[in-house]
């Protein structure tokens, strides 16, 4: 009969509670040590040969309590491991899990198979978002702060994107690609001005205040307006579009407060049109793929919009990934496809231009 046995130096290393409210006692890892060993076996006889390993499940199991903890009260996080069905219901929870993705008729099982260039896209934009995550953010403050915060902003967007893109849902991930292109636009133009963090930051302070998570009197809010419309240089603009644009005013040569013209300040006004041809799948048209299937392939429509996205933005996240050099034959098979796509790409452009 095996013997499923954790050591306390393991559980402890693989715990991330707060030790300064829940310290790592023998009792807190005897807790975890005791419930993963008498639960293995029947996950092992109910998955047989699709059961992961002792050692991965334990790893699965205290990486989902880490997860759950840190959005607890303080006193829970103090006594959880005094209480069996707080570590039981975990492992109930990852067992239904993986009895949902291991069925193939499930509506959220990842399929067997992945597009080749769409696996390679994911596994770039993984390995560069990993070094993200590892970058020590708290020692940086603004402007550079925020530049940090977007781009992780960027990744996140990304990252769905491709997920719904992988899973042909392609209506929703065009929904994702019209905002990523928003927060591209707003990285790329900070990156360049950084001067305008503090204007951009106080735009989230007034949303904040519109939607009541931050308290402001009515006075306070008609303040933040005014100053909005005084930093486009004009009054009568409606208030919506000061919040949204004021922070860029100093880059406004005219009255088109728009994504459009900030398009223009970074050369990527051409995107523009395929920005407005998502509307017809966020504003719900009933419009699919499908009705275009005559016209393109979508699936490497959205691939190509996607990478020329992460194409304005690769070096510039270098500040904070540091692995320019190492990703380039990451890039290679995607880059190689999209130029593949180019001419059918660029004729369908035209087209949606003129409609």
């Amino acid at each position: 009969m095996a013997n499923y046995e954790l050591s306390r130096n393991t559980v402890s290393d693989l715990l991330s509670d707060n030790i300064q409210i829940s310290p790592n006692t023998n009792e807190k890892l005897d807790y975890f040590r005791r419930a993963i060993k008498n639960a293995y076996p029947d996950y092992q006889k109910k998955f047989r040969h699709r059961a992961r390993s002792f050692a991965v499940f334990a790893e699965i199991i205290i990486k989902r309590h880490n997860h759950t903890i840190k959005n607890n009260s303080i006193k829970h996080q103090k006594t959880y491991f005094k209480n069996d069905a707080y570590i039981y219901h975990i492992i109930e929870d990852f067992i239904l899990a993986e009895e949902a993705k291991q069925n193939p008729e499930h509506t959220f099982t990842r399929d067997e198979y992945v597009d080749p260039t769409i696996l390679q896209f994911e596994n770039l934009i993984d390995h560069r978002y990993q070094n993200l995550l590892r970058y020590d953010f708290q020692k940086i403050k603004d402007p550079k702060l925020t530049l940090y915060n977007l781009t992780s902003r960027f990744f996140q967007e990304l990252v769905s994107g491709i997920m719904l893109l992988e899973r042909e849902f392609y209506n929703d991930s065009f929904i994702i690609w019209r905002s990523l292109l928003e927060t591209t636009t707003t990285l790329l133009i900070l990156y360049e001005n950084d001067n305008l963090v503090g204007k951009f930051n106080e735009r989230r302070n007034i949303a904040l205040m519109r939607v009541k998570v931050v308290d402001a009197s009515r006075q306070t809010q008609k303040s933040k307006a005014k100053e909005t419309k005084q930093q486009l240089g004009f009054k009568g603009v409606p208030d919506y579009v000061a919040e949204r644009y004021g922070w860029a005013g100093d880059l406004f040569k005219s009255r088109d407060y728009s994504l459009r013209t900030l398009l223009e300040r970074i050369n990527m006004v051409d995107l523009y049109s395929h920005y407005a041809f998502a509307s017809l799948f966020v504003h719900e048209y009933l419009i699919s793929p499908e009705d275009l299937r005559l016209e393109i392939d979508f699936e490497k429509y959205l691939l190509s919009l996607y990478f020329k996205l992460y194409e304005a933005v690769r070096i510039k996240i270098n500040d904070f990934t540091n692995d320019l050099d190492e990703v380039k034959k990451l890039e290679q098979g995607v880059r190689k496809e999209v130029n593949n796509f180019k001419a059918q790409f660029n004729d369908f452009s035209t087209r949606i231009q003129t409609t």
